[in-house]
């Protein structure tokens, strides 16, 4: 009876169809676990929070403007990043949100208490209240050292979204790149691949030739210590 009053709510029913088809999964009805199977995937196309595929774009503080790519490990929101910086570079995962959903009283999924706005707010975003959801977001010292993962939370913002590392108080807003920003963003990246390989080259190349300096000063030694 629960279920069928929530039947308008997709949260709800995404979460119930899940547990429903887990239940006829362990009872062996196939059948009807694919029924619910179904019912769940059709819920979670309407669900926000589940369907935000693709690239975003938001600024890292003093690194500026960063790409990410957002994709999904079942229910779990996994941001990983397509340009970097110094502390936390590209390819590397920059935050997750744990979205799976549970059952709480007649709730649908369990979430952080909503952040309310106040009235201008209300006015600029058209509602009154925020979903926000718990998660982890990475952190580094430069060179992507010592890093370690601490509190986020995910915090839908209409067609946006933002992600705050609770811990040291930094929050980046994300808003979809425009064709021409997308790619500015990859050249500019791939410009600094390159110019970040040339040095390492020239590096290595410099170690190289002082370490055959070194051989060679010890080797002309060497021999003169048989004369």
């Amino acid at each position: 009876q629960l279920f069928t009053l929530n039947t308008k709510d997709a949260e709800f029913m995404y979460a119930m169809s899940l547990e429903l088809m887990e239940n006829a999964q362990r009872e062996g009805d196939p059948h009807t676990a694919e029924k619910y199977r179904l019912q769940a995937a059709e819920a979670r196309l309407v669900i926000p929070q589940l369907n935000m595929h693709g690239l975003w774009v938001g600024k890292y503080g003093d690194h500026g403007f960063e790409m990410i790519n957002v994709t999904y490990a079942g229910d779990t929101l996994v941001a990983t990043k397509v340009t970097g910086d110094q502390n936390v570079p590209k390819g590397e995962v920059s935050f997750t949100v744990d979205l799976s959903p549970h059952i709480h009283s007649d709730k649908g999924m369990l979430s952080l208490e909503p952040i309310e706005l106040n009235a201008k707010a209300s006015r600029q975003w058209g509602k009154k209240f925020l979903p926000r959801y718990q998660g982890q977001g990475q952190v580094a010292a430069e060179g992507f050292t010592n890093g370690k993962w601490i509190e986020g939370q995910l915090i839908l913002v209409g067609r946006f979204f933002s992600f705050a590392w609770v811990p040291i108080g930094h929050q980046v807003f994300f808003g979809r790149p425009s064709s021409d920003l997308t790619l500015k963003m990859l050249r500019e990246q791939q410009e600094d691949d390159l110019k970040r390989d040339q040095v390492s080259v020239m590096r290595e190349a410099a170690h190289n030739m002082m370490e055959e300096t070194y051989w060679i000063e010890k080797d002309d030694s060497f021999q003169g210590g048989w004369e």
